[in-house]
């Protein structure tokens, strides 16, 4: 085989490569898109933004002390 032969195998196999990953790529963008979870009080339904925080910013009600878990009053 000579180096010429070799050279035009190794391309065509890394577009096949290639053309394997954008269809992979092009697959995982049109699945249904990942919801955010939000952080709601319970008490005055306000959004909290920031995911590591105790107290509602509006109503000072204390939200959680581990993820998910809402304390009630």
């Amino acid at each position: 085989m000579e180096f010429e032969e070799l050279v035009c195998y190794s391309q065509t196999a890394i577009l096949i490569v290639l053309g394997i990953g954008y269809l992979v790529n092009i697959r995982n963008k049109t699945g249904k898109p990942k919801l955010k979870a939000k952080n709601i009080c319970p008490l005055c339904d306000y959004i909290i933004s920031d995911q590591s925080v105790n107290y509602c910013a509006k109503c000072g009600n204390m939200v959680s002390h581990s993820k998910g878990l809402s304390l009630k009053k």
